[in-house]
């Protein structure tokens, strides 16, 4: 990412490791929190604000490539454990230690990157701190992106004719909870297959052969039959009543990613 000319970098950092990501929008800082006192009656003073602490909060959006998708598949897993984030942004360079995902969410466009969205929180043991000389300054080195393909969807063993954009959204409060948004063209296809789906994979990369499968999907809303000559764009939400896993199977690795 570059601001005025200059190339910034974000790095999530757990158990010594660090991941350069490929970022296109960061908006993690620290917020005050506090209350605010009214003003007298009669007066033109400005609202008083009195500041009780600060506060992590923010969010992150990356690409997903080979070298990033499994670690920040197992910060999602890990919900409850924390890692850093290690912000180079030309005029300051901070760390912001112990903090942990709020709120995710995966979205495919058809023939364009899978973005990662994540919100992050910050925990009892959080701070911020700047760059020592210790800190390594560390660039992500291009690699080949993944870019979704909409034609690689398969519902109970049966292969989608077109979903051409789908959302994964996660949220970790008192009770996980996981929902897929589905974009198709409605035709009989799709009318027929998507009621309840028992597994539905999303192929990511055949070359690295890593996929996604979410099982025991239960639609929010139902679909309805229409004549229209014309094709007519849709979309249906599904509830992820169980679990989401990350498979990377090829010559190298062979991981497997619960949440």
């Amino acid at each position: 990412m570059k601001i005025q000319g200059k190339s910034c970098t974000l790095t999530a950092a757990k158990d010594g490791y660090y991941y350069p990501l490929p970022y296109s929008e960061e908006t993690v800082r620290e917020a005050s929190k506090g209350y605010a006192l009214p003003d007298a009656i009669g007066t033109r003073n400005r609202e008083q604000r009195i500041i009780t602490g600060r506060t992590i909060e923010g969010c992150f959006v990356t690409r997903l490539e080979y070298q990033n998708v499994s670690p920040l598949f197992l910060m999602l897993f890990n919900s409850a454990e924390s890692f850093d984030l290690l912000a180079d942004r030309v005029c300051e360079k901070l760390i912001y230690k112990n903090v942990a995902p709020k709120a995710f969410e995966l979205r495919g466009d058809n023939s364009k990157p899978f973005y990662l969205h994540i919100d992050v929180k910050e925990t009892e043991e959080s701070f911020t701190t700047g760059w020592d000389i210790n800190t390594p300054s560390l660039k992500w080195v291009g690699g080949r992106t993944y870019n979704y393909n909409g034609h690689c969807l398969i519902a109970d063993y049966k292969t989608l004719p077109l979903v051409y954009r789908f959302e994964i959204n996660g949220e970790f409060a008192e009770k996980t909870k996981y929902t897929i948004t589905l974009y198709f063209p409605l035709s009989t296809e799709h009318f027929v297959s998507l009621d309840k789906i028992e597994k539905l994979s999303i192929v990511v990369d055949f070359e690295d052969g890593i996929s996604l499968d979410l099982y025991d999907l239960e639609p929010i809303e139902s679909l309805t039959d229409i004549n229209c000559a014309d094709t007519v764009l849709c979309s249906q939400k599904f509830i992820i009543e169980s679990h989401i896993v990350l498979n990377v199977r090829s010559q190298y690795d062979n991981t497997t990613v619960l949440l």
